[in-house]
């Protein structure tokens, strides 16, 4: 029988399609499963069809409507069908005359290829550069020319590269390079030595074996592994259309899927990657990886942990998908708080009492007007959760010796014998009253765990490490046996929304010589990315230890090429909330379902209009909660709840100043100008995580003024 693959590419554009195409799509992966390659030859409701003066002779067309065509490619000899691509009668008709498939002889690649286009943007970028002034520097001075051919470059595009000076030159023939050779020219304008880069993009094989007339063998190459996939049946087809997650459950790309499978890690692992890089999903692929090599275990000796609720929900649903119950069976899912409270539960016999964050802040209030200091309640409990919680001091003395690097008001010994005066009478108070925080739980649970011999866990996975405070770390430190496969952290100090900060080794885990960085964002448009990073601003970020981890394109990356994002302002909320309403029923009426489009702001206050603005225009909506359910329409949510999620469209609104940075979860600069620093990279980092939520289109509007965050996409 035949085997059908399918092109990544393709997946991008499925859910644009019409319904009757995309069930027709369904209907191939079955008759492949049935027929023989003769018998698909033959079939009437295929039409498996060739073209006159067709550039590849290996390629056909697949009727699959009225006016809809499948590209799909048919390799001599063989019984595999490769879906490349569905597009109307005459785009086809293009396709056919202009493009052939070519094995890559350097990384074993296929590679789908456009001689005719790839020669006219080489001329075009070519005019750019003769027309620009001599530049001071080139953007490959740095590489050998060998360097290039190595990685699979065709030598003659070399006079062309060796003259390029800037990045967007480049970003212009990366809209027509095969993938894996555009990728490889961007990590060359890095650092990286080649050997290092084609680990990346071709993994371990040797180049002298690729032959480069096998195209079948070239489908299943380990370089091929990003752009296609062999579909096992109609469920796995189906599957992978219905949601993004199961893009990335079967196309890994080579990096990914090296990290992800890696047989031994000597100790905790550390993973990096901005946003839509995929280290969610290769984090899962590590509990399938783990939990296919467990020997007899009948309980659950897998730990995958978040920050949040939703999210924790989020990759249970997910992992459902991708190993089914019996990788369930032997990973135990839950946020980092539910961990800590079941714990101390466990131990002390009833679940700790967790107090508001508004009843904190009043407790911890009344206890500095009753001590007469001059001190305010926001001051002394960042003191505690960032210094007395954060090192696990537990006197006044060790207070007095600690180092408080972080903080930006310097306290003298007077000064911090009355913050400790404060952080006793406050805690005696909460334990009184039989009350504690997440973070007290924490460090109390961990305290617990490390005094046990025998380990709930044997392997820990954490998503979203970035957000995580030194006493959880503590906590997911004690849960499990130091050693081979203990601990595997994901994280992106770029996406840190709950301000804070901990340093790995810090707190005892050591990542030294285990560290890889994901670079490839699979969500976002080049143009959504760029525009991202740029409301990030120019600040230092940290790489979740002691180093850092700033973004350039060598480092960070998109190959998918759409819209500039959208800004618009207007009079007053109640216009930008019209515009809004506007704007979803445009998506809607482009064939956006309203499932696929999500609504942000930093807070919630104006969600009931946005909800009333788009019943009244026939749209369906709902506001996102701290649990996943499942819910029709348009999902409105904070900032905050849309972390981890993605949608096709995205409106960003309430971007206007009073908002971002919003000043209610600012500490006063003149108290604390580090604090107050920190925050307001957090507030950035809120909108960069919701503009990455998008995949094809974003939109951001405020009324009044805009943000500051916006002064580098405006131009102002």
């Amino acid at each position: 029988m035949a085997t059908l693959a399918v092109a990544r590419e393709f997946l991008s554009d499925y859910s644009k399609l019409d319904r009757v195409i995309q069930n027709r799509v369904h209907d191939l992966a079955g008759k492949c499963r049935l027929l023989s390659m003769a018998e698909l030859n033959q079939a009437k409701g295929i039409h498996l069809e060739t073209y006159k003066h067709q550039k590849d002779k290996r390629a056909r067309t697949i009727r699959l409507g009225d006016n809809h065509r499948g590209i799909v490619l048919v390799p001599d000899g063989s019984d595999r069908v490769v879906l490349v691509d569905v597009m109307t009668h005459d785009d086809a008709d293009r396709w056919m005359l202009n493009n052939e498939f070519k094995v890559n002889a350097a990384t074993g690649a296929l590679e789908v290829f456009d001689a005719g286009a790839i020669a006219s943007q080489i001329e075009a970028v070519g005019q750019r550069v003769a027309a620009t002034p001599e530049p001071a520097a080139l953007l490959y001075d740095h590489r050998k020319d060998k360097d290039f051919t190595q990685l699979g470059i065709d030598e003659s595009m070399l006079p062309l590269l060796r003259v390029m000076d800037d990045e967007s030159q480049l970003e212009a023939l990366m809209l027509v390079l095969p993938q894996g050779q555009a990728e490889a020219l961007i990590l060359l304008t890095g650092d990286e030595s080649v050997d290092v880069i084609y680990a990346q993009v071709a993994g371990n094989i040797d180049p002298e074996e690729i032959d480069t007339d096998d195209l079948a063998a070239a489908i299943v190459a380990p370089a091929s592994r990003a752009h296609f996939h062999v579909v096992t049946d109609e469920d796995d087809l189906a599957e992978m259309l219905a949601r993004p997650l199961a893009q990335w459950r079967t196309y890994l790309h080579q990096s990914q899927h090296e990290i992800a499978y890696r047989p031994t890690y000597n100790g905790p692992a550390r993973v990096t990657g901005g946003a839509g890089t995929g280290k969610t999903v290769v984090a899962m692929h590590r509990a399938k990886a783990l939990a296919e090599n467990l020997e007899g275990s009948t309980s659950r000796p897998i730990l995958f942990t978040t920050f949040t609720r939703n999210l924790a929900q989020a990759i249970e649903r997910d992992l459902r998908l991708l190993g089914g119950s019996d990788l369930l069976d032997v990973t135990d899912v839950v946020n980092v708080d539910r961990l800590a409270n079941q714990m101390v539960k466990d131990i002390e016999g009833s679940a700790p009492q967790i107090i508001q964050d508004s009843r904190l802040l009043e407790l911890w209030d009344e206890k500095i007007l009753e001590l007469g200091y001059d001190l305010t309640p926001t001051f002394v409990l960042q003191e505690w959760e960032q210094v007395v919680l954060a090192q696990g001091l537990d006197s006044r003395d060790e207070y007095f010796r600690a180092s408080r690097a972080g903080r930006g008001t310097r306290l003298d010994r007077k000064q911090r014998a009355q913050v400790w005066k404060v952080i006793e009478a406050a805690t005696r108070e909460m334990e009184s009253r039989n009350v504690r925080t997440h973070l007290q739980v924490a460090a109390k649970a961990a305290g617990y765990m490390e005094q046990e011999q025998i380990k709930p866990y044997q392997h820990v996975i954490v998503d979203e490490a970035q957000d995580l405070h030194e006493a959880q770390w503590r906590l997911l430190r004690a849960v499990v046996g130091e050693g081979e496969n203990d601990l595997f952290i994901v994280g992106d100090s770029h996406q840190r929304i709950y301000g804070r900060r901990s340093s790995l080794s810090k707190v005892g885990i050591n990542i030294r010589g285990r560290s890889k960085k994901l670079k490839i964002n699979y969500r976002t448009t080049r143009q959504i990315l760029r525009w991202s990073l740029a409301v990030l601003g120019e600040g230092e970020y940290d790489d979740l230890d002691e180093g850092t981890d700033n973004q350039d394109v060598a480092g960070y990356h998109s190959f998918l090429d759409g819209a500039v994002p959208t800004c618009v302002g207007f009079a007053t909320r109640g216009e930008m909330i019209e515009g809004l309403a506007e704007r979803v029923k445009q998506w809607i009426a482009e064939g956006v379902d309203e499932s696929a489009i999500g609504i942000a702001a930093r807070t919630k206050g104006t969600f009931p209009a946005v909800e009333r603005a788009l019943r009244d225009v026939g749209v369906l909506a709902f506001e996102l909660g701290p649990d996943l359910s499942a819910s029709d329409g348009v999902a409105i949510g904070t900032m905050h709840r849309m972390k981890g999620l993605e949608y096709r469209c995205v409106a960003v609104i309430d971007a206007s100043s009073d908002e971002l940075p919003n000043p209610k979860f600012l500490t006063p600069e003149s108290e604390d100008p580090v604090q107050h620093e920190a925050e307001i990279r957090r507030e950035r980092s809120l909108l960069y995580v919701a503009s990455t939520r998008a995949r094809d289109d974003l939109w951001v509007a405020w009324s009044g003024s805009p943000s500051r965050f916006l002064t580098p996409v405006l131009g102002i």
